[in-house]
């Protein structure tokens, strides 16, 4: 190894293991990990450490931190950010956006010295490198590797927003407390913010959920709360349905089944009930969950859209009127 370049450990809990060999190409060199970071922060709500972050700036050259919104309690919860020197500088929530689950944090000026990470154009291609900092297992930043596995925009059901998170994947092994660190490219541009792990049925898949930096820049250049069209459920893809609930549908039915209906959410005001299957919207027929998703969140909050549905136990279809609310009036 020579003294230009770092190669990585990789935590697994209870289990330390050398990285193997990595090509030239998926090494950093010191120089950026060294500045990644320095611009990489603690977040601590409540006096407890919650993730990780960055900082960024606007075009306009303002500081903020850069981390994911879910760290916070409630809108109204104050921060307090840690530096990777063991300084420590007070924070508060400029904006949000819990449809990429991203959050904005306005800090002291002072604190600039620090430096900023600039934020990628893009989603890298996939099988490209990249790299997470953030305090991982509550340890100082660590340097997580990883591969773009999926560089499309998917969508996960996010228990934090009652709604559903954009983002793409990544394969890596991500511990606990790295939400809201920085995945970085080898020149230290930011592709996104760790947000969490999709799960397995016993334990973590080995994915990681990833926002994308084209959202990031635009929260951080509109420094507004976001207004994301929001359902009031979830929805499935219906092949994942248990045997009982296709037996009393249409034979070959196909579409997106709904479990749960959050109580007063748009779902419940359009009379639909748990396991109603949505066949189509506005005339578009819709067997996945990111093609509902892109067609609802095409438009603003509070548009309308026209759904065909068909319930359980019975035929026919009908036509029902659902208008979308912003998940972030319900955050309070």
């Amino acid at each position: 190894m020579t003294t230009s370049t770092v190669r990585f450990l990789f935590a697994i809990p209870f289990l330390l293991t050398l990285a193997d060999s990595l090509p030239a190409d998926e090494e950093m060199s010191k120089s950026v990990v060294d500045r990644v970071r320095t611009a990489s922060v603690e977040v601590l709500i409540q006096g407890q450490l919650r993730g990780g972050g960055a900082f960024v700036k606007d075009s306009r050259g303002k500081l903020f931190i850069l981390t994911a919104a879910h760290l916070f309690h409630t809108p109204r919860d104050t921060a307090v950010i840690a530096t990777n020197d063991g300084k420590s500088y007070f924070a508060s929530l400029s904006a949000y956006d819990l449809g990429h689950d991203l959050a904005i944090l306005e800090v002291d000026p002072e604190a600039g010295h620090y430096g900023s990470l600039p934020l990628a154009v893009s989603i890298p291609n996939e099988t490209e490198p990249v790299f997470n900092f953030g305090p991982a297992l509550r340890r100082r930043t660590l340097v997580i590797p990883g591969h773009i596995a999926d560089s499309r925009i998917s969508y996960t059901d996010f228990t934090a927003s009652k709604g559903y998170l954009a983002h793409y994947f990544v394969s890596a092994i991500n511990p606990v407390m790295t939400s809201g660190g920085v995945w970085v490219n080898r020149s230290g541009e930011i592709v996104g913010i760790q947000h969490g792990r999709l799960l397995a049925e016993k334990g973590s898949s080995g994915l990681s959920m990833v926002s994308s930096p084209k959202a990031a820049a635009a929260l951080l250049e509109s420094n507004a709360i976001a207004q994301t069209p929001g359902l009031g459920g979830y929805i499935w893809e219906i092949w994942t349905a248990d045997r009982s609930l296709l037996d009393e549908l249409p034979r070959n039915a196909e579409g997106l089944f709904i479990n749960p209906v959050f109580k007063n959410g748009p779902l419940a005001r359009a009379d639909l009930k748990q396991f109603d299957v949505i066949v189509s919207c506005d005339g578009i027929p819709v067997r996945r969950r990111h093609q509902l998703l892109e067609i609802l969140r095409s438009k603003p909050a509070g548009s309308s859209f026209t759904f065909e549905v068909v319930s359980p136990g019975t035929q026919g279809r009908r036509p029902v009127a659902l208008l979308t609310e912003p998940l972030e009036q319900n955050w309070k």
